[in-house]
């Protein structure tokens, strides 16, 4: 009995061995199939990498070179704008001195002032004043300078 049970040993060991085969096989078999999806993903990204290259890029850049040229212009209306800026505080500046030089009276009360006769010595003394402060138009900008297209319109 004890040489029957060194032989039933050996043909399990066959049979383990041939369910270990199958197991590899369906191991391999699931291995390859998993080897394949991957090459087909690869091809995929490929695919989509040369349409990115010879699709998707040259239309970025042609947009980069509108976007470049948008931000020349908005760098000119920076400009523009600063240009403007400066001539309204100068102009604000004048205004305060004329102001100041001149004196601010109501519309009402320089008509009252006018109709008014004011005798001769009171408008020797304010004729001289008149004189020295003599007001000087200040250099004004055009829009149609900067605007090309503003003064074709206007043209038209």
């Amino acid at each position: 009995m004890e040489e029957e049970e060194e032989e039933d040993p050996a043909p399990p060991q066959l049979s383990g061995d041939s369910g270990n085969i199958e197991t590899l096989d369906k191991s391999l078999e699931d291995l390859l199939t998993r080897v394949d999806e991957f090459v087909g993903m690869l091809d995929m990204i490929r695919s989509d990498s040369s349409q990115v290259v010879n699709e998707s890029v040259p239309h970025i850049h042609a947009k980069a070179m509108e976007m470049r040229q948008l931000y020349r212009k908005i760098d000119k209306l920076e400009a523009f704008v600063k240009m403007v800026g400066n001539s309204v505080a100068g102009m604000e500046e004048q205004i305060t001195k004329a102001e100041s030089d001149l004196g601010t009276f109501p519309n009402t009360l320089k008509k009252f002032l006018h109709t008014i006769n004011v005798p001769s010595f009171l408008n020797k003394s304010s004729s001289p004043r008149q004189n020295q402060t003599s007001y000087e138009l200040p250099d004004l900008f055009k829009t149609e300078d900067y605007f090309p297209c503003l003064g074709e319109a206007q043209r038209m």
